[in-house]
């Protein structure tokens, strides 16, 4: 074959390659006219659809429910009663006048009675428990905001994941097209008896391993779709698109803001009002009661008629079984604050590197953001020069498809960096807490 002919079927080999590219960008925009997903839309669809958001008014409910059962307790306690009972001794005078006879009192004794009962020193009690109900229910819905924050961490993984994987199919792509020019020029070199046949077999070789490992990434994708689909609650396609977001609208304060800073600020505030209610209520109980009935004897043990009676008056009683362990109790509520301390310590300190790392990983990138613009502009230089050269007929169409698709590889690497620092961003936002 004369080297009219090598070039011809070079050349056919190069339309082919083009066609395909060709096809593969009228694939790509007709993906880009589908309508795209969010990252916010999937974190406003996950903060709706997850069960653990629901807790939030299961834990308001109970909460009010708790407050409301313990304010009741202001309230007069009322008592219905009622006594029947047989004594061995009544009552009696232990003397006789004359023309008076003392009376006999049964031994049979029957009494009803309601009896009202307001708490005074109670009130201090009722006051601690209302306190704890709403210390106990924003200890419970900080513990929810823990559980949402982790939500949208994991809502934004497997977002930027899709992305990251979109960018490695483009690069998996690139090399699969590389593959197939490589291997024309190959088949073409090995015809003219210029290299063996088993270079060309080499190349297939490894076009099967970026097709499968381009197969692997679409699989991937499909897997981190439906996972997402799953937290946000909607039926995802698993090609559909994703859209790039933007840089961070707000620079970072640097003040740690996260949710287990007030989980723990909650659960301090938790302890305080249960130390308050442990001490006022061992303290003595004082009380008015009124209390009216109808019995026999009523109040005067020697009537034996039944008749109705009343009551009133000041009431105190004092149970000091619980100073027994008022000591004990007051001990284990601070070794529950010094915990509380100590994983405060300790979450600061963990978060603190987290956002080190994460400080350390955008900086890199920067980096390489940087010295990929200078790789672009080199892969320009040797693509214009290929281009030129292929003018010429000093380079083949396939060598010039090299060298294009590797200043798109620069692209693509220049473009997965800065998606990579994006990440890294929202990374860092995200724990900080805001």
């Amino acid at each position: 074959m004369t080297r009219t002919a090598y070039i011809t079927v070079s050349k056919g080999r190069a339309c082919a390659v083009a066609m395909g590219a060709l096809l593969t960008a009228m694939q790509l925009t007709a993906q880009d006219s589908r309508p795209t997903l969010t990252l916010d839309s999937c974190q406003a669809w996950a903060a709706e659809h997850h069960p653990t958001a629901k807790r939030y008014a299961i834990a308001a409910e109970n909460g009010d429910a708790s407050a409301s059962n313990a304010a009741k307790g202001r309230l007069p306690q009322l008592t219905l009663a009622g006594q029947a009972s047989i004594q061995s001794a009544t009552t009696h005078v232990p003397f006789t006048l004359p023309g008076f006879e003392p009376p006999e009192v049964a031994k049979d004794q029957y009494r009803v009675y309601a009896e009202a009962v307001q708490p005074l020193t109670g009130l201090l009690t009722v006051r601690d428990n209302v306190r704890l109900a709403h210390a106990n229910a924003a200890t419970e819905r900080s513990r929810i905001d823990v559980e949402m924050h982790a939500l949208k961490v994991r809502v934004n993984a497997l977002f930027f994941g899709i992305l990251m994987l979109d960018e490695q199919a483009r690069m998996a792509e690139l090399m699969t097209e590389d593959l197939r020019a490589g291997i024309a020029r190959a088949d073409t070199a090995a015809a003219h008896g210029v290299m063996l046949r088993s270079a060309a077999d080499a190349l297939r070789a490894e076009l099967i391993v970026a097709e499968q490992r381009l197969t692997e990434v679409r699989a991937t994708r499909e897997n981190y779709v439906s996972s997402l689909g799953l937290l946000v609650g909607r039926e995802l396609e698993g090609d559909v698109a994703l859209s790039r977001p933007t840089a961070w609208r707000t620079e970072p304060s640097g003040e740690i803001r996260r949710p287990e800073l007030r989980l723990f600020e909650a659960q301090k505030a938790s302890i305080d009002a249960h130390r308050r209610l442990l001490h006022d209520i061992n303290l003595p109980h004082i009380s008015l009661f009124v209390q009216g009935g109808y019995g026999r004897p009523a109040l005067n043990m020697l009537d034996d008629h039944f008749k109705p009676y009343a009551v009133g008056g000041l009431r105190m009683s004092w149970n000091i079984a619980g100073l027994y362990t008022l000591r004990k109790q007051k001990r284990q509520l601070e070794l529950n604050a010094r915990a509380i301390d100590v994983q405060h310590e300790a979450f600061l300190l963990e978060t603190k590197l987290t956002l080190n790392q994460h400080a350390s990983e955008m900086e890199k990138l920067r980096r390489l953001i940087a010295s990929d613009a200078e790789v672009i502009r080199l892969r320009e230089r040797v693509k214009e020069s290929a281009r030129n050269q292929l003018q010429f007929g000093t380079a083949t169409a396939n060598d010039y498809i090299l060298h294009v698709n590797a200043e798109n590889r620069a692209r693509l690497g220049l473009a997965q960096h800065e998606l990579q620092l994006l990440w890294e961003a929202y990374n860092y936002q995200m724990t900080l807490g805001e």
